[in-house]
């Protein structure tokens, strides 16, 4: 065996035993599931309770228009498997058919050794970050709408070791924001965001520290990638302990609160 080999075969049995949780099948999960499924790693579970759209099905790569109505969730959790024997690996996929909400966020989470968030919306992505601090696994969060996209990996278990979702966005956003389902986005934009995802995944489930705390933004009008070292912010709540419960509240606008 040649050392190239030897070294491939290691980093495969060290994906072997990891677990990742993908919350959200859609444009974004659907490609990271993809990729981690052909790379070997053990275990992938995926949590979403939406049901295939045909209307989406053109940047969720793992349906088609024949499954419109079924779960997205189930769905995934039977191809996956499929498509990493293709590759000769065999991998365990479990679906969690519910919505991650603050009650049941650090139940979710808890477990793996990585979290990968593909959410549409600011609320689910500052709660998902917050359960994953708490919790102490580690994330890969990402958003995409219309041309553009961004990445961002978090080592959620270590002090010191990143910046985290509220570091770069502070709090969940005010008034109506933009989703990809309101305003739209190119179905190749999720697909590089996506990879991009799994890219900053897999350099962490290999132990690289230094991909936490980068943020990697994408816009496809110019093709551009730009990658940007956050530092943790002084006045960051979750970066200082400060939050240390999911109040149902707290992930929701200031004027949408009433």
């Amino acid at each position: 065996m040649t050392a190239l080999s030897s070294n491939a075969a290691g980093m495969t049995s060290t994906l072997h035993s990891k677990r990742v949780l993908v919350i959200g099948a859609g444009g974004l999960g659907c490609p990271v599931a993809t990729i981690l499924a052909k790379s070997g790693v053990g275990t992938i579970d995926i949590a979403d309770d939406d049901v295939v759209d045909i209307s989406n099905v053109q940047r969720q790569t793992l349906f088609s228009l024949d499954d419109a109505g079924q779960s997205k969730a189930r769905l995934a959790a039977q191809r996956l498997p499929e498509i990493a024997s293709q590759q000769g690996h065999d991998i365990h996929c479990t679906a969690i058919e519910v919505r991650v909400l603050p009650d049941n966020a650090l139940d979710i989470v808890r477990g793996y050794d990585l979290v990968i968030e593909g959410c549409d919306n600011f609320a689910s992505k500052f709660l998902i970050a917050d359960a994953c601090r708490l919790a102490g696994v580690s994330l890969v969060q990402a958003g995409a709408v219309r041309w553009v996209g961004w990445a961002l990996g978090i080592d959620a278990g270590s002090v010191g070791s990143g910046a985290c979702l509220r570091c770069v966005f502070e709090d969940v956003p005010a008034g109506i924001q933009d989703t990809c389902a309101a305003a739209g986005v190119l179905g190749p934009v999720v697909g590089v965001v996506g990879a991009l995802q799994a890219a900053i995944a897999l350099r962490m489930l290999h132990g690289d520290r230094h991909s936490s705390g980068e943020l990697i933004r994408y816009t496809a009008l110019n093709g551009r990638l730009r990658r940007t070292r956050i530092n943790r912010q002084q006045h960051c709540p979750l970066c200082a302990g400060r939050i240390v419960d999911l109040r149902t509240e707290r992930y929701v606008p200031a004027d949408c609160a009433a």
